[in-house]
Order: structure tokens, then C-alpha cells, then sequence
């Protein structure tokens, strides 16, 4: 038995159809098809029966597919672990990290680190929070700073406080709350706002939304973007306006002036890994990360 009849058997029991299962498996039809009868005459029994709605599987197919799965699952974790074993062995480390929200403080870390570990190569991968939480559980990354908590609790990821993040109100030059000093949240209650997306950035849009809950009012959301940049220029377009972290005042911004709240949200920054236990070369890295201010 090999594990590329048990790929196939997976993607024809999941996709209802050979024809569809050799498409997204870039094989194939006949190849395919001849594969699963091997592994059906390996096994013994019938997996597989054509019916009106396309194939579908048998009593014994239903129950030889969930330990398929499972041994597919366990070569892929053996793949990943011999991989990591490798960087480890290499003194590699691979690290994303939320652009946004770290872009001046893990470069400082990794150079700190470096000085220390000449030897260790870091590589660094831009990407968004969930993109991010994506990687970490797949095994890709051996760490993440993925900016809040949400993103880290929410895929069940071990975590560590490295940092705390204010958010300032980002208006139009034009708007009237621009001349003040600093803004009340509240007064911001009638506006239209601009939210970074929850499907790729949801802390960030949860800050936004129980900042105003605790002001005691709901954003009225018009619209969202996926990035800063534009964020920043739909806010310079008077499209409305947003809450942002404090270091993307770094960004161009014409059009755009930033303004402290009152109150101020604040939100802490993690570091985030999977469950498993950390590799020795990424422990002393997490290890050698400055311990945040209270």
C-alpha cells in the first residue's frame, strides 16, 4: 500500500467523482481510477460504489477513510519534523511576523539575537495575521509575531507578551476633530469608519470594535481594506475615518493626521508558536526577546 493510493482513495471520497479528484490531484483520470482498484485489491473489500449522485463510499470505505486521513496527517507531520530537524541542524530559524505591527521592533530582535548566534540564519516572512496563524499550525514557521491574542487563542497557538500596541485615531487633514490635540472616542460615534478586514487582520478589528463598545457606541462600518496603505488612503479620500496602531504613523500618510484617544486603547503583541514544543534554536530565541513594559 502506498501513500499516494491513499491521496487518491481521500480526494475521490471527498470530491464525489474520479474525474474532479484526478483534476485537483493533477493526475491522470485512468491512472487514478487504476490506483484505487490496486488499493482496493490490497485491502480486500469494495471502498468505492458509482451511484446517481457519482461515487460514493462503502460501509467499509467510510470506516478505511478516517484512518486513511489519519496516516496521511502523521506522513505529513514526519515530513515536517525531519525538516525542522534539519533547520535546527543547519541553524535555521523561519519567522513571520505582522508588517504592520513589528516592522521596527523584530528587526531590532533579530540583530540582538544574531549578535549573539552569528552562525543562525533568520528568515523572515511578511504576512498577514491569519496567514500567519496558517503557517505556524502547518508547521512552515518555527515562530510568529502575529500581533494580538485573538489570532494566536483562536487556532489553539502557544504564546508569549513581547510588546503593547497604542491605537490612534486616523482622520482626514480636513476633518474637524484634526485641529484638536487629542480626540474623544465618543465624539466620533455619528462617523463613518474604516475597518482593517477581519478575515485577515481579526484582532485588530476586534480593538476597533470593543474600543468603541467601551465609548458606548457601534462603528458604523462603510467599508473595509486589507492593508494600511489602504486604509490610509481610502481615510486621505475622506471616505471616513479609523483606528490604527500606533506605527503605521510611519507609513506615508499625506491627507491623513493621526490623533490620540481618549481613552487610549491599548492592546498587548504576542509571539506565537505551535503546540509542539519549541525546537532548542527557537527556545533560546523566544528566550532572548526583552521582557515587555508593564
Amino acid at each position: 500500500m502506498e501513500l499516494r493510493q491513499l491521496r487518491y482513495f481521500v480526494g475521490v471520497a471527498h470530491e464525489h467523482s474520479v474525474t474532479r479528484a484526478a483534476a485537483r490531484l493533477h493526475v491522470a483520470q485512468p491512472a487514478l481510477s487504476r490506483q484505487i482498484h490496486q488499493l482496493e485489491a490490497e485491502v480486500g473489500v469494495k471502498l468505492l460504489a458509482r451511484s446517481s449522485k457519482g461515487v460514493e463510499l462503502t460501509p467499509a470505505g467510510e470506516a478505511f477513510l478516517s484512518e486513511a486521513e489519519a496516516i496521511l496527517r502523521q506522513s505529513e507531520q514526519a515530513v515536517r519534523s525531519a525538516q525542522r530537524h534539519e533547520l535546527v541542524q543547519r541553524g535555521q530559524l523561519n519567522v513571520g511576523y505582522v508588517w504592520g505591527l513589528f516592522h521596527t521592533l523584530v528587526p531590532q530582535w533579530v540583530a540582538c539575537f544574531r549578535q549573539q548566534h552569528p552562525e543562525v540564519a533568520i528568515n523572515l516572512f511578511d504576512l498577514t495575521a491569519t496567514g500567519l496563524a496558517e503557517a505556524l499550525q502547518a508547521g512552515k514557521l518555527d515562530l510568529g509575531f502575529i500581533g494580538f491574542a485573538y489570532e494566536a487563542d483562536s487556532v489553539g497557538l502557544e504564546k508569549r507578551k513581547v510588546a503593547a500596541c497604542d491605537f490612534l485615531a486616523a482622520l482626514p487633514a480636513k476633518h474637524a476633530a484634526a485641529r484638536q490635540r487629542r480626540v474623544k472616542l465618543a465624539s466620533l460615534k455619528d462617523e463613518f469608519f474604516i475597518a482593517i478586514s477581519a478575515l485577515t487582520y481579526p484582532g485588530a478589528a476586534q480593538v476597533l470594535n470593543d474600543a468603541c463598545h467601551a465609548a458606548g457606541f457601534r462603528p458604523k462600518i462603510l467599508q473595509t481594506a486589507e492593508r494600511g496603505f489602504t486604509l490610509l488612503g481610502l481615510v486621505a479620500a475622506e471616505c471616513g475615518v479609523t483606528l490604527l496602531p500606533s506605527a503605521l504613523q510611519a507609513l506615508p500618510h499625506p491627507g491623513v493626521v493621526f490623533r490620540p484617544l481618549s481613552p487610549v486603547p491599548v492592546a498587548d503583541l504576542f509571539v506565537a508558536w505551535n503546540r509542539q514544543p519549541l525546537s532548542p534554536l527557537a527556545r533560546q530565541f523566544v528566550d532572548a526577546l526583552p521582557a515587555p513594559r508593564k
